[in-house]
């Protein structure tokens, strides 16, 4: 005999149940974290810009720091010399 709770159709319904839930409450997850992650970027790019780094920037092209030059020219005679 079984007993009177659940039944085999009932457990694969129980199941089921737990499944529908599960992906629910992950869907759910999932929009609240999209809705969040849209707020904060609209309200990062509100926001107004904060005073540039102390660091001068390589892309900066009127900043008087001393900089590396950005093009380095090889003359053949360099690059057999580094094969060596």
């Amino acid at each position: 005999m079984r007993p009177p709770g659940l039944s085999p159709l009932g457990a694969g319904a129980v199941v089921a149940a737990v499944v529908v839930v599960v992906l629910v409450i992950f869907t759910a997850v999932v929009i609240l974290l999209k809705m969040y992650n849209r707020k904060m970027r609209t309200r990062r790019e509100l926001e107004p810009k904060g005073p540039k780094p102390v660091a001068p920037s390589a892309m900066d092209p009127n900043s008087n720091s001393c900089q590396r030059p950005t093009t380095v020219a090889f003359s053949p005679v360099d690059l057999h010399a580094e094969t060596r």
